[in-house]
């Protein structure tokens, strides 16, 4: 027994730069660990049941004396047995080493243990590391469960005085499918958000009665969002559903022409959904068809994925059917990969802007401010939530409108897009420069720090994924999605 201890033990003498307490800080970033002579850090890589792993660990010096040599060993301490494999270790640099060959071969409570060796006095620092049959540890289990459940409560949009009302919905779904509704009479809602295609158009920039600036994003879920637009340039469903009516290379409307297409056409309908008859203010009758059109988007809610069947399972403290390169990815989601950050919640976004090192160029000497931009359209907007269109008399929904601040960090920041659905919505970024989830993935991979706006928030940095790391990231990523039957 002492004879197989004793190889588990990995020896590694070197000398350290004596530092003094107060700078005793170990150069990686990790679970912390602390004696009366040392402080240590460690991180591992992605763990799961009976595969092996690496983990990294660094150490510095209260005092002067020089390390002698550390050792590294886990074991599960209430079944008094340990690992099966004997762990080799490289020296990083300075203070700094590499463990690989690590197994965690059963589920359960483990133990962490560092040994460290200075003046022919050795300490012993343990941490405890809980692994479940999921391969998730309880803190991964938690960011996990932040992710649902799925779908959220639908509760009605208080600006908006239709909202989830029948017959506004029924009203608003004649008008998405309406091509009278454009200035020539052929272009309609869906000639851009195709049901058949996840309700985008596929195509890198979105193509009305010419081509736009930026990619079409999807409507499924519009209704959890906080800004509307890639530039946030709209503060509520309906005035973002205004918008491309309105726009000359879209739909090239006006509001005179989609009251008189209302008037002539679907009088009858305004009334049973409004309870009331058509006004005779064209801008009224403008900013009523963007309420009935968002009351039927909000009705465009993703279905139930493969994830949300793991997530609920998983909350139950059941395994539950997940692809192992899924459950690999989701490590690397809620951990290397920081991604849940900012995809965050049951819609995997956290509603606000970033700039992720994405061209911000529109054309040839013509640049996409972002959200910078946004910030000065929706202030400056007559149908936002503090315009007298707002039919919440409370004015609760109209707080990030009169909040907001303009600041120069906004340049070049685009929103985070929610992850539902996202393998059926290629190409991506808000120019479709991306085109597949292989690509996005290596693009934060590989990411050109150089290229982020220089007072710009300092989040993002290169991931470093291997290609296994970029397939498991990708393989989860498609179970966002729901499955064809559903």
């Amino acid at each position: 027994m002492e004879k197989r201890r004793s190889r588990l033990w990995l020896a590694f003498a070197t000398a350290l730069i004596c530092k003094s307490a107060g700078a005793c800080v170990p150069a990686l970033e990790g679970t912390r660990l602390e004696s009366p002579r040392f402080v240590l850090s460690f991180k591992p890589e992605v763990i799961e049941v009976a595969r092996h792993f690496a983990l990294e660990v660094a150490v510095c010096a209260k005092t002067a004396a020089a390390v002698e040599s550390i050792r590294i060993d886990a074991h599960m301490p209430e079944h008094r047995h340990g690992m099966n494999y004997v762990p080799g270790l490289k020296a990083l640099g300075p203070g700094r080493w590499r463990a690989e060959g690590l197994m965690f071969h059963m589920p359960g409570k483990w133990e962490f243990v560092f040994e460290i060796r200075a003046a022919g006095k050795s300490e012993r620092l343990a941490h405890e590391y809980r692994l479940s049959e999921l391969g998730f540890s309880k803190e991964e289990t938690a960011k996990i469960l932040q992710h649902g459940p799925w779908p959220p409560a639908a509760l009605p949009d208080p600006s908006n005085r239709v909202s989830g009302k029948r017959e506004a919905i029924a009203f608003g779904e004649k008008l998405f499918f309406e091509p009278r509704l454009s200035g020539t009479g052929s272009v309609l809602c869906a000639t851009c958000h195709a049901p058949f295609r996840a309700f985008q158009d596929g195509r890198a920039r979105g193509f009305g009665l010419a081509e736009v600036d930026r990619n079409t994003p999807s409507v499924l879920n519009a209704r959890f969002y906080r800004w509307w637009g890639w530039d946030g340039a709209h503060d509520s469903l309906w005035s973002q559903s205004v918008r491309p009516l309105l726009e000359s290379r879209e739909m090239n409307a006006s509001a005179a022409h989609v009251a008189g297409v209302v008037r002539r056409i679907f009088s009858k309908d305004y009334e049973t959904a409004f309870a009331q008859p058509v006004p005779a203010d064209d801008e009224a009758v403008l900013v009523d068809v963007g309420k009935a059109l968002a009351a039927f988007q909000e009705t465009l809610v993703s279905g139930r994925t493969p994830f949300d069947d793991f997530r609920d399972a998983l909350e139950k403290g059941k395994t539950g059917e997940y692809p192992s390169a899924a459950r690999r990815g989701l490590k690397i989601f809620i951990g290397k990969g920081n991604c849940s950050l900012c995809h965050v919640g049951p819609s995997f976004t956290n509603g606000e802007f970033a700039d992720v090192g994405i061209r911000f160029f529109a054309g040839r000497g013509r640049v996409d401010a972002g959200r910078h931009a946004g910030i000065q359209k929706v202030k400056a907007s007559a149908l936002n939530l503090l315009g007298r269109y707002n039919d919440d008399r409370a004015g609760t929904t109209a707080v990030g409108t009169r909040h907001v601040e303009l600041q120069h960090r906004n340049f070049g920041e685009f929103r985070v897009p929610g992850l539902r659905s996202v393998a059926l919505t290629a190409p991506y970024m808000h120019d479709g420069s991306l085109s597949g989830l292989r690509e996005v993935v290596k693009h934060y991979s590989e990411l050109d720090e150089d290229r982020l706006h220089a007072d710009g928030e300092k989040i993002l940095r290169p991931l470093k994924l291997t290609d296994e790391e970029i397939q498991d990231l990708v393989a989860f990523l498609e179970t966002l999605s729901p499955l064809p039957d559903r």
